[in-house]
């Protein structure tokens, strides 16, 4: 496993119990040490590529951040093994997913992006092979949830009273600006049409206290309109639940006779 926040440690509780999983390692701050040893154990802590693939992992799994998956998810995928992560929104930048793709290709490892924050993925991963004639993504967050991202210097987030659309634009622009809110807008755009016809509109709403997620698609197969609130973790009051119960759900399909 590579990070071991809030998130990280979630998925560790979800999976620990699972006879068929071993954890051999986690690349994670050494600050991170004494929670990791409560969660599972005395398993090795690193903090390099380098050392986390001595371990010889059959899977990674990478919840930390943007940096986190730059720094590990080349190395582990020229090492011909299999990435499960979620700060995908670094793929937004074009070249660099190009190269990730030729490592992968080399090697035969695969990047297995879970649904994360959203639903309908698989919808939208299926219905693009009929054809997609558009896919739209918007997110209404409370100010809270927006502070810290450059949406400060595009809107007052303390004077919004109401409902305020302070971004509507291409999904590769939506990540590259806002690359801590990315991963969402990232994987609709790789399941789909792309990050340059995805479109992306990016709400503040201070009478919620959920992320919204709204999803519209139309093509050949139809129309599809899916909307998620979804419950943060408690410990840090950002991380969503249902990134981490996805992650849960996609390591167990590797091992499951049933797969859904």
């Amino acid at each position: 496993m590579i990070g071991f926040g809030s998130l990280g440690g979630l998925v560790a509780k979800h999976l620990r119990g699972d006879a068929g999983i071993q954890f051999v390692g986690v690349a994670a701050r050494p600050t991170r040490r004494d929670c990791i040893r409560v969660a599972l154990g005395e398993v090795p802590v690193v903090d390099s590529a380098q050392a986390l693939l001595a371990l010889e992992p059959e899977l990674v799994i990478e919840c930390a951040s943007h940096a986190a998956f730059r720094q590990y998810a080349e190395p582990v995928l020229a090492a011909g093994v299999d990435l499960i992560a979620v700060s995908v929104g670094v793929l937004a930048d074009a070249d660099y997913r190009e190269r990730l793709w030729t490592t992968a290709r080399r090697t035969g490892a695969s990047l297995e992006i879970p649904a994360g924050a959203i639903g309908a993925i698989d919808v939208v991963a299926a219905a693009r092979h009929a054809g997609l004639s558009r896919v739209a993504y918007v997110t209404r967050k409370s100010p809270r949830a927006w502070s810290g991202t450059v949406a400060e210097s595009m809107i007052d987030l303390s004077a919004v009273r109401e409902p305020r659309l302070f971004f509507d634009d291409t999904a590769e622009r939506a990540a590259l600006m806002f690359p801590g809110k990315a991963n969402v807008t990232a994987t609709l755009a790789l399941a789909g049409v792309g990050f340059q016809m995805t479109r992306v509109q990016l709400w503040v709403d201070p009478s919620i206290n959920t992320d919204i997620h709204h999803i519209e698609a139309e093509g050949a197969c139809g129309t599809l309109n899916i909307e998620l609130a979804n419950n943060i973790t408690p410990a840090n009051g950002k991380a969503s639940l249902l990134v981490a119960m996805s992650i849960v759900q996609t390591v167990h399909n590797r091992l499951a006779v049933l797969r859904i």
